[in-house]
């Protein structure tokens, strides 16, 4: 697909599901996104993807705990871009949201090196995100020339 803003072209193509997921696991920080009693949230928060399955750690009394107790209706995405080049990608993934309580698969993501809390504190809650659904799109502005070596 091709869109033209301000008379300049530009390359908006969507990804198909593998690819979206491969993406996901080439980055550490996304967004969760969920409506509680206090409405909408967006939370950021560092993730790894195993088996699909996409994971983060929280505090078990914190704003994301909530989330433990089973959410049928989560988003979450992750965007990446490059401003010299003007070319990016976004992946969004929906479906729920639980907390872990197979000790296995507890140990496999607090053993995880790449999935070290940010915020500091014991995050030994382990939330868990199963897509329903995953998206992606491509963005590139043909305009900017790619450097060559």
């Amino acid at each position: 697909m091709t869109e033209t803003k301000n008379g300049l072209a530009g390359t908006l193509t969507e990804m198909a599901e593998a690819e979206c997921l491969e993406l996901l696991s080439t980055t550490a920080v996304g967004r969760i996104a969920f409506v509680n009693a206090d409405g909408q949230q967006l939370i950021p928060v560092n993730f790894i993807v195993l088996d699909g399955l996409i994971y983060f750690r929280t505090v078990y009394t914190g704003l994301l705990s909530e989330l433990s107790r089973g959410h049928d209706d989560v988003a979450f995405g992750v965007d990446h871009y490059e401003v010299a080049s003007r070319t990016g990608w976004n992946v969004t993934a929906k479906g729920s949201a639980r907390e872990v309580e197979d000790r296995a698969t507890i140990n496999k993501v607090l053993g995880d090196t790449h999935l070290h809390p940010w915020a500091g504190g014991v995050r030994s809650t382990v939330i868990e995100v199963r897509p329903t659904s995953v998206a992606g799109r491509r963005v590139s502005d043909p305009s900017v020339a790619t450097p060559r070596p």
